[in-house]
């Protein structure tokens, strides 16, 4: 059975640590001399704007807990339409939390790749990845919880979108991103989700949502589990979140809570704003929708939202 465990709290450091104990501890995950390569959310992030990326404290914290035991630490995200990985690492801290703890901070639109083929994939066949995602013997997938538009909510399969190398991921979207989410992950699942739901973004996510406090860490050995777990803290019931279902049917992890042996906090229901439907919902309907829309229309898109998300937060801390 999956184990996720809910820790509720101020400080990350003692929450990361304590969440990854309720799970067995992190000796169950990292081996001696393992090479871990650590995922967060770090590009559709709004500089500043906490919720919309992955908290530093907790990306520090992660490190720490691990550095004795594994050989080598990455922490790499890749470039997409609306920004450049290595800024975002420097402006949202990321890369100082990182490098401080003993961790090296890559991009991973950069450097050698390798091909992959997933013989069991709906959608995504065969692609390009970067050789450090290929060749890490463990990966942690750290998301910030938010609420988005496309995906219903961002977390750590959703999370996992971010190591495809190409800045123009428009092609994705049109392919039915939900469906690539789910490929990807059967071809790396994350060894361990550390869900950061210390400050998350409820309403119009990934931008122009709101930060709201919710004091959670959100652990799991299953990917899936643990989405699906913070999913239903957040008032989402799981099976509706397309790329879940996917994941769920593929054999990748349960949905229901009934299979999941939750850890810490029981009683964690919060108040959570859901994002509007955007442009790439899914069905049959929106099949027909992207079909129509340019890729280079829709990456426009996305750049000029992201864009105007980034003005309207400027503007409003003036």
């Amino acid at each position: 059975m999956s184990i996720v465990s809910i820790v509720e709290g101020e400080k990350p450091e003692n929450m990361v640590s304590e969440a990854i104990d309720l799970l067995g501890g992190i000796d169950k995950f990292i081996k001696s001399g393992d090479v871990v390569f650590i995922k967060p959310n770090v590009c559709g992030g709004v500089v500043g704007k906490r919720g919309s990326y992955t908290s530093p404290e907790v990306i520090a914290a992660l490190i720490e807990l691990i550095k004795k035991k594994s050989s080598r630490i990455i922490v790499g995200e890749a470039d997409s339409e609306m920004y450049d990985a290595d800024m975002m690492f420097s402006e949202t801290g990321i890369r100082k939390a990182a490098e401080d703890s003993g961790a090296e901070v890559v991009n991973l639109s950069k450097g050698e790749m390798v091909k992959k083929v997933v013989t069991d994939a709906d959608m995504l066949k065969e692609f390009e990845i970067s050789k450090v995602v290929a060749e890490a013997d463990k990966i942690i997938s750290v998301p910030v919880a938010k609420a988005h538009s496309i995906t219903d909510l961002t977390l750590s399969l959703k999370c996992m979108f971010g190591i495809l190398p190409e800045r123009h991921k428009a092609r994705y979207h049109k392919l039915g991103i939900n469906t690539v989410i789910a490929d990807l992950v059967k071809a790396y699942p994350p060894h361990l989700s550390v869900v950061d739901a210390t400050v998350c973004m409820e309403g119009k996510g990934p931008f122009k949502g709101n930060p709201i406090a919710l004091n959670l860490i959100i652990c799991g050995d299953n990917a899936v589990a643990a989405d699906s777990v913070t999913a239903s803290i957040l008032g989402y019931k799981p099976a509706k979140i397309k790329h879940l279902e996917l994941a769920a049917k593929s054999g990748l992890g349960p949905l229901n809570l009934d299979e999941i042996d939750i850890e810490g906090e029981k009683e964690t229901k919060r108040e959570f704003k859901k994002a509007p439907v955007g442009i790439c919902f899914s069905g049959k309907i929106a099949n027909i929708f992207r079909s129509l829309i340019p890729e280079k229309g829709l990456s426009n898109f996305f750049h000029n939202y992201y864009v105007s998300a980034v003005n309207e937060w400027r503007k409003k801390n003036e």
